[in-house]
């Protein structure tokens, strides 16, 4: 298992280390294929290696062997576990029903040592009532159990859930990292800048767009969409949205445009704007004022928290394009 990049979370954790104060549980927030998982793996070890060098797991023995390869019976994942036991039940299943199982489950001491490390990934994908589930276990743990949880997007995390854990921000990767990546991914120099340019860092999403052959459909749609916005395209908007097939796509649409958003209100405080993105995000923080963008930005957040609601598709896409301009109603304000 190697870890590229993200220095600033790998600096806070030697911190916690070095103090001997881990906190019992950590949010990893970043985009899908940023790593978050193979992060979460290395806090793992960082918890259950026994031959540490300053905090920092050997990578090497049997036990962070078996957590690199998802075999180490304390090194759970939840996500996985709750829904298995979910399958597992007779009908009426009950998603909240199978996590409180699997809580249940975990009072037991753990297998191989002293600590279990409890894994969910996709936090903010999880209902009100299941995040309201895992409240009382994050606030009063087992001195046993170790959660590491996994968010795309921490608006839609609780703000009681967010209250208790710590939170880090697990980064797409330098431009250096990821040519390290792709090469040791067997993707030559030139095709790793041109992924580059395409994926601005992400890892994951990169790898995807390789074997594929082809563009990824949201994140090309949420491009067009930012320039549509940036122009006052409306149609075009229109466009690039009604051509994503599923709700899921128009879901992870929705974060790239957040993100977009995000980087373009950050360009009016005169930071500079990088990433596959930044030619979208330096569009609409030169053409648009910051009330405008901030509007945007909010209005992006509310609609990708709707798409958990499970709309018709289309009929989605249009709201989307018909609210973000709405947001933008008077695009000449400074």
């Amino acid at each position: 298992m190697k870890i590229y990049g993200k220095k600033r979370a790998l600096e806070a954790l030697g911190r916690f280390a070095a103090s001997g104060r881990m906190p019992h549980a950590l949010l990893l927030c970043g985009d899908e294929g940023t790593g978050r998982r193979t992060l979460a793996d290395y806090i793992a070890m960082m918890y259950m290696c026994g031959s540490q060098t300053d905090g920092r797991p050997c990578m090497s023995c049997n036990t962070c062997r078996r957590i690199a390869e998802h075999i180490h019976p304390d090194a759970v994942d939840a996500t996985a576990e709750v829904n298995r036991i979910y399958e597992s039940m007779t009908p009426p299943k009950n998603h909240v029903k199978a996590l409180r199982i699997f809580i249940a489950d975990c009072s037991k001491m753990p297998n191989d040592g002293d600590v279990r490390v409890i894994i969910f990934e996709g936090l903010d994908n999880m209902t009100v009532l299941e995040q309201n589930t895992l409240l009382k276990c994050i606030e009063e743990p087992l001195e046993f159990n170790k959660y590491v949880f996994t968010a795309s997007n921490k608006t839609l995390v609780l703000q009681t859930v967010l209250s208790r854990v710590v939170t880090l921000n697990v980064d797409d990767a330098g431009k250096a990292d990821f040519i390290e990546a792709m090469a040791d991914n067997g993707i030559a120099p030139g095709r790793a800048d041109e992924l580059y340019g395409l994926c601005g860092g992400n890892i994951g999403a990169a790898l995807h767009l390789e074997e594929s052959g082809g563009d990824i459909p949201y994140r090309a749609a949420a491009a067009k969409a930012a320039d549509a916005v940036a122009s006052g395209r409306e149609y075009d908007c229109l466009e690039a949205m009604l051509a994503l097939k599923t709700r899921e796509e128009i879901f992870d649409a929705l974060g790239v445009l957040s993100d977009i958003f995000a980087a373009a209100a950050a360009a009016k405080s005169g930071r500079p704007v990088t990433g596959a993105f930044a030619e979208q995000s330096g569009k609409i923080s030169s053409r648009l004022g910051l009330k405008a963008i901030t509007r945007l930005h909010g209005e992006a957040v509310k609609l990708y928290g709707l798409s958990f609601t499970n709309p018709n598709v289309k009929l989605f896409a249009a709201e989307c394009c018909s609210r973000l301009f709405g947001a933008v109603d008077n695009r000449q304000e400074n």
